[in-house]
């Protein structure tokens, strides 16, 4: 086995591993893998000159690897697509329009700079019905001002969760039966057990933001992720509510 196939095999393992990585939302270790693989690409690219491999063997080798590396970075990729302007009608489409991602994001930086606690479930695939239906019917197009407006404290409906189908508050004041699991550091409330809760139920991705320190958090298919940037969480709504 030459050096090209071994380094050709490590770089598949380490894409793989950080692809799984990604899907259960770690973001600083994903972070990390991520550099790795960018310098074991360019470490590739240094050997295929220093050892004059053939052409034919990085098309045939390197080809799925390429499709691996571009399925970790999509992400990234409809960012970068958006940021220039492509937009996805014909390439890709997300659940959430821009102004309403850009409205979120106002009302969860309003919400974590203020130190007030927030549980926001967007809706996906699982119906969300059974929890709909026992809480307070919303129906208004998500704005910064009404969303922050509910979790006020001492409001009637702050302590529950607002929930979100595509662009739409559909309902505030929702309740989640929390977490059964042990291994959940004591310091976290009923919140987060709440979010924790109904991603193991669901595909709904919720975002949570602390009362007691302002930071946000986000869970998705039993895993919690805290204390993300207003970043990553932008990363998070692109690759979890796209179609």
């Amino acid at each position: 086995m030459s050096n090209f196939d071994v380094l050709i095999i490590n770089i598949y393992l380490l894409a793989i591993f950080t692809l799984l990585v990604k899907t259960k939302t770690i973001t600083q270790i994903y972070r990390l893998f991520k550099l790795l693989n960018i310098a074991l690409f360019i470490y590739l690219i240094i050997v295929i000159i220093r050892d004059n491999v053939l052409l034919i063997d990085v098309l045939f080798k390197g080809t799925p690897l390429i499709f691996l590396i571009g399925v970790i970075v999509q992400t990234e990729v409809i960012l970068i697509l958006n940021i220039l302007g492509i937009k996805g009608n014909s390439l890709f489409k997300n659940t959430l329009e821009d102004n309403i991602k850009i409205e979120l994001i106002k009302s969860i930086d309003h919400l974590s700079g203020k130190k007030i606690g927030a549980l926001i479930t967007f809706e996906k695939n699982t119906s969300m019905d059974e929890y709909i239906s026992n809480a307070f019917k919303i129906g208004a197009t998500l704005n910064s001002e009404l969303l922050s407006s509910i979790f006020y404290p001492n409001t009637p409906l702050h302590d529950g969760a607002v929930i979100i189908r595509k662009n739409e508050i559909v309902c505030a004041g929702a309740y989640y039966p929390p977490t059964e699991r042990l291994d959940i550091p004591k310091q976290l409330g009923s919140r987060h057990r709440a979010a924790i809760g109904i991603s193991e139920i669901s595909d709904s991705l919720t975002i949570i933001v602390s009362e007691e320190s302002g930071n946000i958090s986000i869970s998705v298919d039993g895993f919690l992720d805290l204390d993300i940037s207003k970043e990553s969480l932008l990363l998070y709504l692109e690759k979890h509510l796209q179609k």
